[in-house]
């Protein structure tokens, strides 16, 4: 399990990222759309994802949730999978 939380002065990101839990976890961005895809990406890949997001602006939620997001795949995906 990865936890990766990203504070900047539009945002407040939390994002765990598991590999050994079935579940799909607990996605709350406040974006419907945002929220939709990020549970279909855990549920066709088989992670668990808790994401806890706020935000001033639409463009800088997803793009640091996109961005936390990243840091936790890196992390609990083997360096032999990555490019």
């Amino acid at each position: 399990m990865t936890t990766i939380r990203r504070e900047t002065r539009e945002t407040s990101v939390n994002v765990s990222v598991r590999t050994d839990l079935a579940t799909d976890g607990a996605i709350e961005t406040g974006e419907p759309f945002l929220d939709h895809m990020l549970g279909t990406l855990a549920r066709y890949s088989g992670l668990h994802l808790a994401i806890e997001a706020t935000g001033d602006l639409r463009h800088h939620l997803i793009e640091d949730v996109a961005i936390s997001l990243g840091l936790a795949l890196r992390d609990v995906i083997p360096e032999r999978c990555a490019r």
